[in-house]
């Protein structure tokens, strides 16, 4: 039985299989372009194919796969994801203020890689430099968490470390502060 995303070229099937393991992320082009570590040109001609066939959409934020793109791969498991820190937000902030503060924003070793909103809160996501590790902060009521959601084998703690950094990074927007450089 062919697998099914034998059908689909590498790139493809590359992009097909990130963005199905995070369905409702909608994705910018330089976060996949990061995560995959595709070049630039290769990327923009898999997804003009991935969109021509329906199989991804394109918005104004960025790329998001299809209820068709879903069903030609098979909607795979969400990866479980290690939350590394939580906190409360202060009384008087408004979680999608904060979160559009952050969207799209880089921050030292973390490139933007798209976000997600759903009935609970909203999801932003970076990738490292590298692209071989995902952090995503949820926000959620008075409440956000950073979390892990993936990265290689044995490199759990290199992993930990880069979405602690982020952590900080984000208790200083909240706050109002400048970013505290971290060795």
């Amino acid at each position: 039985m062919e697998r099914a995303l034998d059908k689909f070229g590498d790139v493809e099937g590359k992009v097909l299989q990130l963005m199905a393991s995070n369905s409702d992320t909608s994705f910018s082009f330089q976060g996949i372009k990061r995560s995959l570590q595709l070049h630039q040109e290769k990327l923009s001609r898999g997804l003009s194919r991935l969109t021509a066939l329906g199989l991804i959409g394109k918005r104004e934020d960025g790329y998001l796969i299809t209820k068709k793109g879903l069903r030609a791969i098979g909607q795979s498991c969400p990866a479980p994801v290690t939350v590394v820190g939580e906190s409360y937000l202060p009384a008087d902030s408004d979680p999608s203020v904060i979160a559009n503060a952050l969207k799209g924003r880089w921050f030292s070793g973390m490139r933007w890689l798209g976000f997600s909103s759903n009935r609970n809160g909203v999801d932003l996501k970076w990738v490292t430099d590298e692209g071989d590790i995902q952090v995503q902060a949820s926000f959620s009521g008075s409440k956000f968490e950073v979390s892990l959601i993936s990265f290689p084998p044995n490199e759990e703690e290199r992993a930990k470390e880069v979405a602690s950094r982020l952590f900080v990074k984000i208790i200083n927007t909240i706050y109002g502060r400048k970013a505290e450089a971290i060795n």
